[in-house]
């Protein structure tokens, strides 16, 4: 029992960077805490005490001391895109012009409806205890409102962890940390039918007498991130996992193009997470594992949208598949790895509302990687 004292220091050392967190408001919890790999949202995004792959690197750097060999990718582009997009596609198609009356019939068609596309990639290399890797999307959701309004929220995020892990008293207690660089530009705003008119007019200005790229966002931020797994016996390993992302909040520093300046994004919140995991059922070539997670715990929004379940089965390396619990929603996914190809497949949804069950986003997202 040599290991418990340490392993309880740690716990409540990672935890106590919660109570110097700043206060929070509801409006910025909404901002994703971390960049979502495709295999822990097949698994309801249950992630933090698993974070047995590249994905630690975002959920929980602790990962990178329970990996038994390196990994590696290069090319490995991921598409995401809400269900109802082609339908949005095919209404824009039919427009006759691009008139404010065509345009204010699109809209009231799809009032209520969100829409979002993206590409995403994330290279990475891999070692047991090191590791490094890069979150990048390319983004566009737009949320068309009764008031005849549209929310549009497109541009590009980057985020750059380095992360170093160590594991101690038999691998029982593992500890990571991690620096990290995040960049984003972009347009997070909402328009009135007015405003989109005068962008589409020569004069390119609304009536606030601003301009569509005085909208835009942009800068960079440096963060750091802490995570903790404490496994207690090696039968099931029920794992304990512990990370708290952008530390103290992550700035972003305003970006300056010729003799402007744009405006800063909102500082990226830190974020507590907890996990538990097991793996109830393991054999040579095979496993079952659970993991249920609860994320952004010190971040003030419904306790529905923090709770998460997921469930993985295995086939060795080459077939995993997926199913969970994520915002409220179902999930499911499937990874097949065969040689230099790797396929993975995954639906899940995103909540709309400020509770669970209020209004489904319901998205499909499929990515493939090559070589390595």
């Amino acid at each position: 029992m040599r290991w418990l004292k340490p392993a309880i220091f740690a716990t409540t050392s990672v935890v106590s960077f919660s109570a110097s967190m700043p206060s929070l408001h509801a409006s910025q919890a909404s901002q994703p805490w971390t960049h979502y790999g495709l295999r822990p949202l097949g698994m309801g995004n249950a992630y933090v005490a698993v974070a047995d792959d590249f994905n630690a690197l975002f959920y929980n750097p602790a990962g990178l001391a329970r990996l038994k060999t390196w990994d590696g990718e290069l090319l490995n582009p991921a598409i995401t895109a809400t269900k109802n997009v082609n339908g949005l596609v095919k209404d824009a198609k039919n427009l006759k012009s691009g008139s404010t009356s065509d345009t204010l019939n699109l809209v009231e068609k799809n009032t209520g409806e969100n829409f979002d596309v993206g590409l995403s990639l994330t290279p990475h290399l891999i070692f047991p205890n090191f590791g490094i890797g890069l979150g990048l999307d390319v983004s566009a959701q737009s949320q068309f409102h009764r008031d005849v309004t549209v929310d549009l929220d497109a541009g590009v995020r980057a985020v750059l962890p380095i992360a170093i892990a160590k594991s101690f008293f038999d691998d029982r207690l593992s500890i990571g940390v991690g620096i990290k660089v995040r960049a984003r530009v972009g347009i997070d705003q909402n328009f009135s039918m007015d405003d989109i008119a005068a962008f589409q007019s020569a004069s390119q200005t609304n009536t606030s007498g601003k301009k569509l790229d005085d909208y835009v966002k942009a800068g960079t931020g440096y963060g750091g991130d802490i995570g903790m797994l404490f496994t207690p016996q090696k039968q099931y390993e029920p794992t304990l996992g512990l990370s708290v992302t952008d530390i103290g909040g992550t700035p972003y520093k305003q970006y300056k193009v010729k003799d402007s300046t744009l405006g800063a994004p909102p500082i990226q919140l830190p974020s507590v997470n907890v996990g538990l995991s097991a793996k109830p059922i393991q054999g040579s070539w095979y496993y079952l594992m659970t993991a249920v997670d609860m994320h952004s715990i010190n971040q003030p929004y419904s306790f529905s949208k923090k709770f998460n379940l997921g469930v993985e089965g295995g086939l060795g390396n080459i077939l995993k598949i997926q199913t969970g619990v994520y915002q409220g929603y179902y999930t499911a996914g499937v990874q097949f790895d065969v040689g230099l190809f790797n396929l993975r497949l995954v639906t899940y949804a995103e909540e709309l509302g400020n509770t669970a069950g209020f209004k489904e986003d319901r998205r499909i997202a499929a990515q493939l990687k090559f070589i390595l």
